[in-house]
């Protein structure tokens, strides 16, 4: 495990979510019910950032093209509207542990 720190607690809090830069990758962070979840931030469709959380769906959505994807296991739930036939089992992201440590959020990577 290589736990690499991100944002502030407190920033997370006040935003619900946020897409970060960890190393080279970006990582959309988001604490729902005091749970933390870790998902690749880059779209597998045409690479844009997530930015559209659902907290009852547990779901993020790409703003670019509307695939949805499920927050907890990175499973691609709906197809972008461009591309209905993309094959979604293997569109996916990686998912990621996210921790809070004193005061700052942290993934592991």
């Amino acid at each position: 495990m290589v736990w690499k720190r991100t944002i502030s607690s407190k920033a997370l809090e006040k935003a619900k979510f946020a897409p970060v830069k960890v190393e080279d990758k970006v990582i959309f962070i988001a604490k729902i019910n005091d749970t933390f979840y870790g998902i690749d931030a880059v779209c597998t469709h045409a690479r844009c950032i997530l930015t559209q959380l659902d907290e009852e769906k547990m779901t993020v959505r790409c703003p670019c093209h509307y695939a949805v994807f499920d927050l907890r296991t990175g499973n691609m739930l709906e197809p972008p509207y461009v591309a209905p036939d993309a094959p979604k089992e293997k569109l996916g992201l990686k998912t990621y542990q996210v921790r809070d440590n004193n005061g700052w959020i942290e993934v592991d990577v």
